[in-house]
């Protein structure tokens, strides 16, 4: 459900976060139409600003959290193939049960179907933006991980006092966490949409016989093609 215009502009000059956890900027301004539609949220990351897009936008409990771009994308693309393939099934169903006439059928069809090729090529392109984005986050985990390492010898050998090292480890815990659950996220959003590739709508033209029925109708052609033996009176001569 879309976050209302009166509920977004209570956090106007505030600080929110993602939804793994880190700083995402200040919200600066909702865009809104006359009747309160929400058109945009303007976001203060350091000297830069960005509008970030509906929807992307939700709540959890008194706090606004982003969704990262790619997450949006998988969530329309996710929606609407299983929006389609509802529709396909329905429609394959009402012409198996001959409630619509072929004519309507094939236009309703060709639709469907030139709507999930358009999906499938965004579909295509999410996915080589999810793995690209899994590259990168990979390199900040190595990165996290030899900052933990050289972080830790330079405690131990007493270089840093206790507490810059505590509050460093933490800062970098919470890091490795956040892209650890990007990652896994990204994960199951891959498993998901390549999920969708095996499914398929089994049609059945309207009127076909199946496997059993043309069996029996080509053994019923055969016997009808044997001819049958002529009747002889035999005659008994002796």
């Amino acid at each position: 459900m879309p976050v209302s215009y009166e509920v977004l502009t209570k956090f106007i000059g505030q600080k929110i976060k993602d939804i793994y956890g880190r700083e995402f900027g200040y919200l600066i301004h909702v865009y809104s139409e006359i009747d309160g539609t929400i058109t945009g949220v303007e976001v203060s990351q350091g000297s830069s600003f960005i509008t970030i897009e509906p929807e992307r936008i939700k709540t959890d409990g008194d706090t606004i959290l982003i969704l990262p771009d790619w997450k949006a994308e998988a969530m329309r693309i996710l929606n609407f193939m299983e929006k389609i393939r509802k529709r396909q099934r329905a429609l394959e169903e009402l012409y198996n049960k001959q409630e619509i006439p072929k004519s309507e059928y094939d236009d309703m069809r060709r639709k469907l179907d030139t709507e999930m090729i358009k999906l499938k090529d965004d579909q295509n392109k999410l996915k080589g933006k999810l793995k690209s984005r899994l590259n990168e986050i990979e390199d900040q985990l190595n990165h996290i991980d030899k900052a933990i390492i050289s972080l830790k010898m330079s405690y131990i050998s007493s270089e840093i006092p206790e507490t810059a090292y505590k509050n460093s480890m933490e800062l970098l815990r919470q890091s490795k966490e956040s892209f650890t659950l990007e990652r896994d996220d990204i994960k199951k959003t891959l498993d998901k949409l390549d999920s969708l590739d095996k499914e398929t709508i089994e049609l059945k033209p309207l009127g076909s016989l199946t496997n059993s029925q043309q069996s029996d109708t080509k053994t019923e052609q055969t016997k009808s093609e044997i001819p049958l033996p002529i009747p002889v009176k035999v005659i008994n001569t002796l």
